[in-house]
């Protein structure tokens, strides 16, 4: 079974299928080799800043990658790390302060590396094609072909245990052998590629061209066999391409090749089952989310639980009104959402504006005929195991409340959320969106869980 390369951000000629954008959720468990690039934040040269639902992808990406690639190294494997720009950008964390009628947002900086699963010496975002080799054997036919194509961006400030490429002078590693785990880490410079003579266009489609597929081929053959190499832990030479033609294979090398293709199969089959139980085990995990998060995934966690009581419910944005949560019950009741969690305090009486501002705001729309009722969901000390937490909500805050406002403990949603979800108990459902509405100025005491 031939070996398989998955590459992130950076596309090998020819190699299109198996290529794939930052923002993608796909899993790495299927690749035997990975090539990676970080993702260009910005084109110019000012500080790049990205609104709320652009950082949360942001960061939700970094984490995803950042789970891929660790478990990537935890079997073995051999990422191939191509150090683009080194850049910095401003992101939001989700949290907010309301400071009279001034809404503080607070962010912070995030480096496009942030999805690494293992910390590199510092990088200078600068770039060159003045490349020097330091001789390491596996990495010879590498510099013999590819040196033409090569050139850097950004190089380490610090010296390495095993540099392969430097600046000119010696002094600044670029490309490097990190053994993580059971793998390794290898970055590299850039492989550059004429794009528009590789790429051609016929009826609105672009196609490779023999020229491309056939520089993609020996870029492959390469990676692959500089992993070949580092999975022997040998500074021997990889053996070239050629080496592999039958009339140097002997009968017993042929049957040790089929049986050992035998078992990658087999290896792709666990690996394969094991992601689908991973994504099994993530879904059920969601709910948890409820005791412990704040920003976006407090919101998502929210948002999931409101439906599995039977509310419809979602999020809304149109430039200028951004809501956390509009939701709507079977019943025709309509409410107005907002999450707030708390590290190691109490939830304010900040958020009370917020809410009662996007209420009128709400009611302005067209289609809105009266008020909606506000939800106040509350996750305070939400660091805390749930029995070691203080009151979640402050006496402003309920006495705010008595005004017309639920509150709702978000870590009382998870035992709600959890039989209803092993059970589908509709009576319950119903019963617990009762409680919710008969809790107009005052915290939800949602009715406990039937023993079963």
């Amino acid at each position: 079974m031939p070996r398989k390369i998955i590459s992130v951000e950076y596309q090998i000629p020819g190699f299109s299928d198996a290529h794939f954008t930052y923002s993608s959720e796909q899993s790495l468990l299927d690749a035997d080799v990975i090539v990676f690039k970080p993702m260009q934040l910005s084109d110019g040269t000012e500080k790049p800043s990205f609104t709320e639902s652009g950082s949360f992808q942001l960061q939700q990406s970094a984490e995803h990658w950042k789970r891929e690639l660790s478990i990537a190294l935890e079997y073995g494997k051999t990422i191939f790390l191509i150090l683009g720009k080194y850049q910095i950008g401003s992101v939001d964390t989700g949290k907010k302060e309301i400071k009279g009628r001034t809404t503080i947002n607070y962010v912070r900086d995030y480096s496009n590396y942030e999805f690494l699963p293992a910390r590199l010496p510092s990088m200078t975002a600068k770039s060159g094609t003045e490349i020097a080799f330091t001789g390491d054997p596996t990495f010879a036919i590498f510099w013999k072909e590819l040196k033409p194509h090569l050139e850097y961006e950004c190089y380490f400030n610090e010296k390495v245990k095993r540099p392969v490429f430097t600046t000119k002078t010696g002094e600044r590693p670029i490309g490097a052998v990190f053994n993580i785990g059971k793998g390794h880490l290898v970055t590299l410079p850039s492989i550059g590629y004429d794009e528009d003579s590789f790429l051609k266009e016929r009826k609105g489609d672009f196609y490779w061209t023999k020229e491309a597929i056939k520089f993609g081929k020996g870029v492959a053959s390469i990676l692959l066999d500089i992993d070949k190499s580092l999975r022997s832990e040998s500074m021997a030479t990889p053996p070239p391409g050629w080496i592999e033609n039958p009339d140097f294979l002997s009968p017993q090398e042929t049957k040790l090749l089929k049986n050992i293709a035998d078992a990658n199969d087999q290896i792709q089959k666990i690996r394969s089952e094991e992601q689908s139980l991973q994504t099994d085990l993530n879904r059920e995990r969601q709910p948890k989310n409820l005791l412990f998060e704040t920003g976006k995934p407090l919101e998502a966690a929210v948002m999931n639980a409101l439906k599995t009581l039977g509310y419809s419910a979602e999020n809304y944005n149109d430039g200028e009104l951004e809501l956390d949560h509009v939701i709507v019950s079977p019943e025709g009741d309509r409410f107005i959402g907002e999450c707030e969690g708390k590290d190691s305090s109490a939830i304010n009486i900040d958020k009370f504006r917020q809410l009662s501002e996007n209420i009128q705001a709400d009611l302005q729309r067209e289609n809105v005929d009266k008020p909606a009722i506000g939800i106040l969901f509350g996750n305070g000390f939400r660091l805390a195991a749930p029995q070691d937490r203080q009151d979640q909500f402050t006496q402003k805050c309920l006495s705010s409340a008595k005004r017309g406002t639920i509150l709702v403990r978000t870590m009382d949603l998870y035992p709600v959320v959890r039989y209803i979800r092993e059970t589908n108990d509709q009576g319950y459902m119903r019963s617990c969106r009762d409680a919710i509405l008969a809790s107009l100025g005052r915290i939800v005491d949602f009715p406990a869980p039937p023993i079963r």
